[in-house]
């Protein structure tokens, strides 16, 4: 992960590939992967932290049901203000 212009935290394949890895191997949900990830990073969030997210991903092949949505409510978990927005 790591942070763009205006507030955009763009995801990558290697995030993803994490979050699935803590999913199967340890059972945690994606928000709890995601805030562990962060955590991990050193990419703290704070209220109007973030304005969007976008995956930037080189493998085509599409997210797991439900991960996007997870991300979304770990992000609004810690910033209130983040609106839910990706950019495609």
């Amino acid at each position: 992960m790591q942070w763009a212009e205006h507030g955009v935290l763009q995801i990558v394949d290697e995030d993803i590939s994490s979050l699935y890895c803590y999913y199967d191997r340890d059972g945690m949900g994606y928000d709890e992967s995601f805030l562990f990830e962060l955590q991990l990073q050193n990419l703290p969030l704070t209220p109007g932290s973030v304005s969007a997210i976008q995956f930037v991903l080189v493998d085509e092949s599409p997210l797991r049901e439900g991960i996007i949505e997870d991300v979304q409510a770990a992000i609004r978990s810690v910033d209130t203000q983040y609106n839910g927005s990706i950019i495609k």
